[in-house]
């Protein structure tokens, strides 16, 4: 199952909440981000299930009031051996969660949803379409991590090696055997704003299960006021993050479209075998990417490569005048001979010395 799209969203809340929180960066400048066109998030706390916040600008203000300093995103599954204490809330597999930091205590702020008690069916209730809404409703529960869980959060917090990152991406994705139809984006120098995908995305078969997540990715939920705005704060410049984001997100998209139209160029159709190591790929490819994701939520001001440094050709060995050996060996055999005559000379010299002074 690809990746779940909220993790545009979770990158810009904590990529933009980290300049709200550290440099007081006004909400004006990115409180109607694109990106959270159709989509509404409440703040809850897990235990009491009360509402903190109803929207992330205060939920930020209070954060801050708070004394939380930073915000880190994380994959999910370093909660999974972690029991839910709420039963009434059912806690989603969305693939990352937010952590805010403040000098006493990390907590966690996880996808779920609130259980209703007259409800018992396993599936959720089918509300009838002319009900439903084109936004996309979610609640962040606030779980506070114990020490086990912040040594775990602490490991994403360390500085990655990038140049080790794309060699491995190249090799395991880029460079794959499934990967050799695809085309890179022609905006791989923008700024990665994550709406290009979202548009294709959308006419892909919708399930009843992601229907309104689907409906949030319309391209009527784009702004086109801001739909350039980036993801990450421009301020910095991160342009292997933009790069890669951009990479990425594109081939994402081409494997799914690979997956649900499974036909070679020849128009035969892909065997069973073919299909089976297509959809493998594509769970390292969503595998690789959340973790991808993770280091540029966290390490983004850093998302560089280091530079390969290149010889002039004009300072090599081979641009030095070459001298033939022949050449070469008639100025060592006069070298050899001019050497001689001053030995000569001083020998002569010696002996005049000694003759007249009777050494």
């Amino acid at each position: 199952m690809a990746l779940d799209q909220i993790w545009k969203q979770q990158l810009t809340l904590v990529s933009y909440g980290n300049e709200y929180l550290t440099q007081n960066m006004s909400f004006s400048h990115w409180v109607d981000h694109a990106i959270f066109n159709q989509h509404a998030f409440a703040f809850r706390d897990l235990i009491s299930q009360h509402l903190l916040a109803q929207h992330f600008q205060i939920w930020l203000e209070g954060l801050k009031k708070q004394g939380v300093y930073k915000l880190s995103l994380h994959n999910s599954s370093i909660l999974n051996d972690e029991k839910n204490p709420n039963s009434n809330v059912e806690l989603l597999p969305i693939t990352h969660f937010i952590v805010s930091h403040d000098k006493q205590k990390k907590s966690a702020w996880i996808f779920g949803k609130e259980l209703a008690e007259w409800y018992q069916a396993d599936n959720d209730f089918d509300v009838p379409t002319s009900q439903r809404s084109n936004v996309r409703f979610e609640s962040l529960w606030r779980f506070e991590l114990n020490s086990k869980l912040i040594k775990r959060v602490e490991q994403d917090l360390i500085q990655p090696n990038w140049d080790d990152i794309q060699a491995y991406t190249d090799n395991e994705l880029f460079n794959s055997k499934f990967a050799q139809d695809f085309t890179p984006p022609a905006n791989l120098h923008l700024p990665f704003s994550g709406s290009n995908s979202s548009t294709s995305t959308s006419k892909q078969v919708q399930t009843s299960e992601d229907h309104s997540t689907q409906a949030s990715l319309s391209p009527t939920s784009f702004n086109p006021n801001n739909v350039k705005m980036s993801l990450l704060p421009t301020d910095y410049q991160a342009d292997y993050a933009h790069e890669s984001l951009h990479r990425l997100d594109a081939l994402s998209l081409f494997i799914t479209q690979k997956i649900q139209h499974p036909y070679h160029e020849d128009g035969t159709v892909f065997t069973p075998d073919e299909q089976l190591n297509l959809r493998h790929f594509s769970q390292k490819l969503d595998d690789l990417m959340a973790k991808f994701i993770v280091k540029v939520a966290n390490h983004y001001k850093t998302a560089r490569l280091t530079p390969k440094e290149i010889t002039s050709p004009f300072d090599s060995d081979s641009s030095k005048p070459k001298v033939s050996p022949k050449f070469s060996a008639h100025l060592e055999v006069k070298s050899a001979k001019y050497g001689v005559i001053p030995l000569i000379l001083l020998t002569i010299i010696i002996c005049v010395c000694a003759y007249y002074f009777g050494l």
